[in-house]
């Protein structure tokens, strides 16, 4: 009973001091540089956090509850851990790396998505045990209303690189609807296209540049992004501006969202490598 009486007295003078527990808290949170204040109070040793529960209590505070780990917008794969390799107002994309033997866990759809395989392999499905090969280059669309599958696993021997662009919902489609119509397919005029998908979302194409080779003056429309499934080194010109390379070569799985350029700009440009583009581009129609 004299404990429980000295706690008792304890807690009502921290009552009247609550300033003190909050500045400790605080300094604590900030040492640990975690942010808010339940990322301060998960970080206390175990044996604490009782203590200050029922300090905090005392104060007419509540201890915060343990937060589950942050999410990744748009992230589509249970057990793996997307790199945002894009964010605008139109598109997130992520890099996903399968590694042999591991699985993709469940699969959603938070939003309508296109696949790009930038490094294939053979995924076994989870669910019916079926394998699948998917060579690089090839791409798959899920839309939002799919419903989630249990995912696959990497069979082979090297990882599966994946690039999963996720669109994001268009602001009003009666301005969409508005504007210019803009869902036009690329034309390069030396280099034919492979036409691999269209929807009412998305026009997708591939192309491959040789060494040497110039694209030919072409536009580009609003809301492009190109995916590099084998990448290499490019250099450009227009009216306005000579030949000159780019800074840096362009990697495999390398995204890019592309600036609109009006056909009177005289804009191309040049696989300036010893080795072949395999170039991917992605038009969103709304």
């Amino acid at each position: 009973m004299q404990r429980y009486f000295g706690a008792l007295v304890s807690l009502s003078v921290l009552h009247n001091h609550n300033h003190v527990v909050r500045r400790f808290i605080s300094a604590r949170t900030r040492k640990r540089r975690h942010g808010p204040l339940s990322l301060g109070f998960a970080s206390l040793p175990s044996l604490w956090r009782p203590f200050i529960s029922l300090l905090l209590l005392a104060c007419g505070l509540s201890a915060p509850a343990a937060s589950a780990p942050p999410q990744l917008p748009g992230s589509t794969f249970a057990k793996l851990q997307g790199e945002v390799v894009l964010d605008n107002a139109r598109v997130i994309v992520h890099r996903y790396v399968i590694e042999p033997g591991q699985s993709t866990g469940q699969h959603t759809h938070p939003g309508d998505q296109l696949l790009v395989f930038v490094r294939g392999g053979v995924l076994r499905s989870n669910a019916t045990g079926r394998s699948t090969l998917w060579r690089d280059g090839r791409v798959s669309w899920q839309g939002a209303a799919d419903p989630a599958d249990e995912g696959s696993t990497n069979t082979g021997t090297a990882p599966i690189v994946v690039i999963c662009v996720t669109l994001k919902p268009v602001a009003s489609v009666a301005a969409a609807n508005a504007r210019k119509p803009k869902y036009q397919y690329l034309n390069y005029p030396n280099i034919p296209g492979e036409d691999l998908l269209e929807n009412d979302l998305v026009i997708v194409q591939r192309f491959t540049v040789d060494p040497g080779q110039w694209e030919g003056v072409h536009a580009h429309h609003p809301d492009m992004l190109y995916i590099h499934v084998k990448g290499g080194q490019w250099a450009a010109r227009s009216n306005k501006e000579p030949e000159h390379p780019y800074p840096a070569p362009s990697p495999d799985g390398g995204v890019g969202w592309m600036p609109t350029i009006d056909i009177s700009e005289g804009h191309e440009s040049r696989n300036i490598g010893t080795n072949p583009i395999d170039l991917i581009w992605v038009t969103l129609k709304k």
